[in-house]
């Protein structure tokens, strides 16, 4: 009942209003963006800042811009502003729109993904003759996915402070992050659990605790994400990519939500979470497949 009452008030909290935005969120070199005809976008997950999405600068070139989405309280955008995917979407349909691209490559990681696919959605209805393709990393799904996932990471933050034997917010947040890149062999298989030690000595100190006003900032939008009219993405090709063990969005329902759309294809990484970016750098590699079509 506890845990029911829990579900219920995140719920009730995603239905008060998202704020719009008044900051530029895009960030692009003007000449590349002038010259180019072929736009790339990177959106990071909540909690995240652009750099996250750094590999996606290779793909640059004479035709190819790349442009980067900041979030709120990240890469110079005011931390008191709210993650809004209306906002988001229309920001990228304008954007386009003045920069008078053929092709438009939208490559978002979980909360980024759903900004991604409503951005996709736009551009089909306000400028159809642009060809859009979406790459999704670990992608966020529609409510009440959002909410649940927020269970299962309260529940997860119990499970890695009793691993832990501590109450140490950053020592449970470290612990965590284990089963966040890896799922929960993590902590069962011996060669995993050195992968996840690893990563996290590598990372530590650019691994920082949530900040709770911050999070719900960045992800009231998504959790009343519901993906309204999916059949405007006719036309665009998806490609999700998603850990098999991801413990934070289900492969499972991953597929199920895939099948709601026109074209998708999800493509299932063994023995990886949610962290697909630092734990299978490999991702790039596809996705750089996928946008050279």
């Amino acid at each position: 009942m506890r845990g029911a009452a829990l579900v219920l008030l995140a719920w009730l909290a995603a239905c008060a209003p998202v704020p719009r935005p008044v900051s530029d969120p895009l960030i692009y070199d003007q000449a590349a963006f002038a010259r180019a005809d072929h736009l790339v976008i990177g959106i990071p997950g909540a909690l995240s800042p652009v750099r996250v999405m750094a590999p996606l600068k290779r793909l640059a070139t004479q035709d190819r811009a790349v442009a980067f989405y900041r979030l709120p309280g990240f890469d110079g955008r005011p931390a008191d502003e709210f993650v809004n995917m209306d906002f988001a979407a229309a920001h990228i349909v304008d954007t386009v729109g003045q920069g008078g691209f053929k092709r438009v490559d939208l490559v978002g990681h979980s909360t980024g993904s759903a900004i991604a696919i409503e951005a996709a959605k736009a551009l089909r209805q306000r400028i159809p003759q642009v060809d859009v393709r979406v790459a999704a990393i670990s992608t966020a799904l529609p409510a009440p996915q959002p909410v649940l996932a927020g269970a299962r990471g309260a529940l997860g933050t119990v499970g890695a402070a009793a691993r832990a034997g501590s109450l140490s917010p950053r020592k449970v947040w470290l612990e965590y992050y284990r089963t966040l890149a890896y799922g929960p062999n993590a902590d069962t298989d011996p060669q995993i659990a050195q992968a996840a030690d690893a990563l996290v000595t590598a990372n530590e100190g650019r691994i920082s605790l949530p900040q709770d006003g911050l999070a719900r900032r960045h992800t009231r939008a998504l959790r009343r994400w519901t993906n309204p009219a999916p059949e405007t993405l006719q036309g665009v090709e998806i490609t999700l990519y998603h850990g098999a063990v991801d413990p934070v969005f289900p492969p499972r329902a991953v597929v199920r939500f895939a099948d709601t759309l026109p074209r998708a294809d999800v493509q299932l990484i063994d023995a990886h979470g949610h962290l697909l970016m630092l734990t299978y750098p490999e991702v790039w590699s596809r996705i750089t497949s996928q946008l050279n079509r």
